[in-house]
């Protein structure tokens, strides 16, 4: 079985999808193509994808409406949709997105694997949807301190309100648009027993993800994906409003919770990985369907 995996550009900078990549390459024949925006997706593009003659075409994050849609050959159709874009649409872009999608599942074989159980709740009322929850490998236990990471992003939570949800503590600043190489970040993690998640929501969240790998306390937006692995007071903390009560007292607490979710996370990571697998190979054969050309 062919698939077609259509992913944003930002990601091929990131390597942040390279995981599901991985999953699919041990039962199936995976391309990877990168949308141009997918709003205006060109003939090329689409050329490109029905001249590979996938069995089934993935969308991540992003997918075109349903006319650049129907010039596909293949008639399987897999989004996988990320939560800190859904929350962002506005009332008219979410309800058009919505009526595009009602068609595409009517136009297609249509599913979608949703990685946040607050998106698994909208789009299972309507079509067939799994829900799964990706987890990192858990890391060697290493000694911390209580500094703060902090990296800050465009459009994230900004460096004032870093400041603010840690009053006092020593704070390590991760410059905008500088990425760091996983050597690099493994060091500074070493140094910080305690990291302020930089975005109000996350699709994945394999930043704060990985931060709770290596026994750190994450301090997040309640928002999912955050509040979907973090138990305000239990393995980590939850904020919200525009003035924030956080206390720090037991974060060597919350810190050895937050790895220890993790490691019982990854075991029920390592099943869903095949339920992935299984999930994708059982697309019924589509229906007989019209054309809008």
């Amino acid at each position: 079985m062919k698939i077609a995996f259509v992913d944003d550009l930002c990601h091929k900078k990131t390597g942040s999808t390279i995981f599901l990549e991985d999953i699919l390459k041990k039962q199936f024949e995976v391309k990877r193509f990168w949308g141009n925006g997918f709003k205006k997706f060109d003939s090329q593009e689409l050329n490109h994808i029905n001249s590979f003659k996938p069995d089934i075409v993935l969308f991540f994050q992003r997918i075109p409406n349903i006319f650049v849609l129907n010039k596909l050959v293949c008639r399987n159709i897999l989004f996988v949709p990320m939560h800190d874009q859904e929350i962002y649409y506005s009332f008219v872009e979410r309800n058009l997105i919505n009526f595009s999608l009602l068609l595409t599942k009517f136009l297609f074989r249509f599913k979608v694997l949703c990685f946040s159980r607050a998106d698994y709740n909208v789009y299972s009322k309507w079509t067939e949807a799994l829900s799964v929850q990706y987890y990192p490998k858990p890391k060697p236990k290493c000694n911390h301190y209580n500094k703060v990471f902090f990296w800050e992003r465009e459009n994230g939570i900004g460096l004032n309100k870093a400041k603010e949800l840690v009053c006092g503590l020593d704070l390590i600043v991760k410059t905008k648009n500088v990425w760091l190489s996983k050597k690099e970040a493994d060091a500074l993690y070493k140094d910080c027993g305690i990291a302020i998640a930089p975005r109000l929501s996350e699709g994945i969240g394999h930043g704060f993800l990985e931060l709770m790998a290596n026994g750190i306390c994450v301090i997040a937006n309640d928002e999912a994906t955050h509040n979907e692995y973090i138990e305000n007071g239990y393995n980590g903390i939850l904020y919200s409003g525009d003035n924030p009560k956080i206390n720090l007292s037991d974060w060597k607490y919350l810190a050895r919770n937050a790895k220890k979710s993790i490691e019982n996370g990854f075991e029920d990571w390592k099943n869903d990985k095949e339920k992935i697998i299984n999930w994708i190979t059982y697309f019924d054969k589509p229906k007989d369907f019209w054309c809008l050309e």
